[in-house]
């Protein structure tokens, strides 16, 4: 078991981009990290940062072994969990309504929807034994029912299955914030912004660690629920 002070992370997607900059992040703030990766090659990186404190497992979330593998590993390691990232992310090629593939559709909604369930009930038990327990969805300002409506996020600069995947993505926060309110486990949808990975815009203006720190910044400085919020600390409407 890992050292009993020390809060413990569990972070999907973690092999690369915003997801290893999590890892990276965490650990530097005394955390002990579980990182979720597809693949097996991103392991040992992973490990490497720290082998007593920085741990890896191999789960795709888009499959259904998902659920109780994370469990068991968890469990292996530690009988509580502080923090969950679902971070994992997927995209698309096909763009407007009739660029729309089904099979992408499915795909993107296995990963942003299922994905994040999935996760959810392997670490809830491990959450409700925390005293600040918190879960993350890496959402997106795409995901902003308000903002495609209006037009205040262009339609040509996003597919509509990953639209539908973010937006799917935060009701499932809202759901599971009003859910585990009483049990005071916090839960937030969270934009991290343009940021520089392989799936960003064009125009992203942020390295995947500046987002990492801001959005460790919004786990431990706030205390909102059934949020969504930009990295920056603003909201961005539902």
């Amino acid at each position: 078991m890992p050292v009993s002070g020390r809060p413990f992370a569990v972070v999907t997607g973690a092999g690369r981009g915003i997801g290893r900059a999590l890892v990276d992040e965490l650990y530097s703030r005394g955390y002990t990290v579980c990182g979720v990766v597809r693949n097996e090659a991103d392991i040992p990186t992973l490990c490497a940062v720290n082998k007593e404190h920085v741990f890896a497992v191999r789960c795709d979330v888009a499959e259904a072994s998902t659920e109780a593998n994370l469990h068991a590993f968890i469990g292996s390691l530690t009988n509580r969990v502080d923090l969950l990232v679902n971070n994992a992310g997927f995209g698309a090629s096909g763009y407007g309504i009739d660029g729309l593939i089904y099979s992408e559709l499915d795909n993107v909604l296995a990963v942003h929807c299922y994905g994040p369930i999935r996760c959810v009930r392997a670490c809830l038990p491990f959450l409700r034994k925390s005293q600040r327990g918190v879960i993350v969805n890496m959402s997106s300002r795409f995901g902003s029912l308000e903002w495609v409506a209006t037009g205040t996020v262009p339609h040509t600069e996003a597919t509509y299955p990953y639209r539908i995947g973010k937006a799917a993505l935060n009701m499932l926060t809202s759901c599971l914030a009003v859910e585990l309110q009483s049990e005071s486990i916090r839960v937030l949808s969270v934009d991290p912004g343009k940021v520089r990975t392989r799936f960003g815009p064009q125009d992203a203006d942020t390295e995947p660690h500046e987002a990492a720190r801001a959005i460790i910044d919004l786990v431990e400085k706030r205390s909102e629920t059934a949020t969504f919020i930009h990295a920056s600390g603003e909201k961005v409407p539902w």
